[in-house]
């Protein structure tokens, strides 16, 4: 089932959501198999066959949820059941299992009551206006699913004050994805499994003074603190002040005391006038040297976010990323220790802003050379040129092409900078 119409590139798997859903435990405060019993009795009471739910031997803080159906099994009743219509980026969610909030609609036909079971569509097109009371015709309307009505319009588009809570309760989806919105708590975060496979990757240790240098919205920072047992001295950067406050907000949560947070840009991290004399702190700008792992999970393109229902990155924004990856990575290799690890990752299925940037690093900086990225639990890199086959090998990418785990589009190395 193609899902979006607006992709031309003939990567039609974007188009679908994975399979899997993944929670990320914190092991500080339960266990793997705690959450699971509660994850388990949840859909029990929700599902008749509930969908299978395991754990994996290599993430023991990982939780998978799998699929309660096939998309065949779904078909809109567009004769008895109205319906409601949500953007591209609301599709997308909920064909990962999330429910509908009340920003998130454009439209509701006249009539619709409370607690009815409804047809939700996604509008592709963009013209679907906010407040619309017909049935929007349009050959670009994506199925979604069914959910139950718990907003009325009044309430969506007619009372004053900002629209919160939840306005449409999905039950199932054509995505077959458990519709049970995001479950995330101080116990288990909501992740993609390559997210949570990048930390494992960098592997940072208890008393270690660690940079995530594109740190927004912080799931990956907070991962870092736990695997550190909170030990240690974690500098999460990001340039948008609104962003930051996702992270402190997830410290708050978590009630970690190992992270310090910065407004700062990383392409401007690194300061070559600073040394141990005029830099006592560890506060941005760094010193060379400063850090003994450094994370950059780098700004790209995204487009390994599945499901993509719409296209909106053009050609010149596809082209401005890889010019700012080659900053980032030139600031990391100058702070980072002799001896030190770097970790380069995207959300992003282009090589140029992966395989390319790798090869253009390992030439770039001659004191920088691969290390395997384990656990390895997707497959290896595509072929570039200026990567041997066995360095392919060391990096990892997630693609359907991972037949065991069917995730978003991600990529991630590891880079060892050599000890002096």
């Amino acid at each position: 089932m193609q899902l979006c119409r607006n992709i031309d590139f003939g990567l039609t798997w974007l188009c679908t959501a994975p399979s899997i859903t993944t929670y990320r435990v914190n092991l500080l405060q339960t266990t793997t198999e705690c959450y699971k019993d509660y994850v388990e009795n949840l859909l029990k009471g929700r599902y008749k066959n509930s969908p299978k739910i395991y754990t994996l031997n290599d993430l023991p803080e990982v939780l998978c949820i799998g699929s309660v159906q096939t998309p065949e099994t779904l078909k809109p009743n567009v004769k008895e059941q109205r319906e409601i219509i949500v953007d591209g980026c609301c599709g997308a969610a909920v064909l990962r299992g999330a429910h509908i909030y009340a920003v998130g609609v454009l439209a509701m036909e006249s009539g619709t009551k409370l607690h009815d079971i409804v047809n939700v569509y996604a509008d592709l097109t963009g013209k679907c206006k906010k407040g619309t009371n017909i049935r929007f015709d349009s050959d670009k309307k994506v199925y979604l699913g069914q959910g139950r009505v718990l907003m009325q319009r009044y309430q969506l588009f007619v009372a004053s004050g900002a629209k919160t809570g939840i306005a449409v309760e999905m039950l199932n989806t054509v995505s077959g994805v458990p519709s049970i919105g995001d479950l995330s708590s101080a116990k288990a975060l909501l992740q993609n499994l390559p997210s949570i496979v990048c930390v494992r990757v960098l592997n940072p240790q208890k008393n270690e003074i660690i940079l995530d240098m594109c740190a927004a919205p912080g799931n990956k920072t907070t991962h870092i603190a736990e695997l550190m047992q909170d030990k240690g001295l974690i500098i999460a950067l990001d340039k948008t002040v609104n962003r930051i406050a996702l992270i402190e907000e997830k410290i708050k949560k978590y009630k970690f005391n190992s992270i310090n947070v910065y407004a700062y840009d990383a392409t401007k991290s690194f300061d070559g006038k600073l040394n141990n004399e005029t830099a006592n702190d560890i506060k941005p700008p760094f010193k060379a040297e400063t850090f003994d792992r450094i994370l950059l999970d780098a700004p790209c393109s995204g487009l390994g976010n599945r499901p993509i229902l719409v296209v909106k990155t053009t050609a010149k924004m596809l082209d401005s990323y890889p010019r700012i990856q080659r900053k980032l990575i030139n600031n990391a290799v100058a702070l980072l220790k002799p001896g030190g690890c770097l970790v380069y990752s995207t959300c992003s299925i282009n090589t140029s802003e992966n395989e390319e940037i790798v090869a253009w690093a390992l030439a770039q900086h001659s004191d920088l050379e691969l290390e395997e990225a384990v656990p390895i639990l997707g497959s290896k890199a595509l072929p570039c040129e200026g990567l041997t086959e066995r360095q392919r090998g060391m990096m990892q990418r997630f693609s359907p092409d991972t037949k065991k785990f069917d995730t978003v589009g991600f990529f991630i190395a590891k880079f060892v900078k050599k000890p002096i």
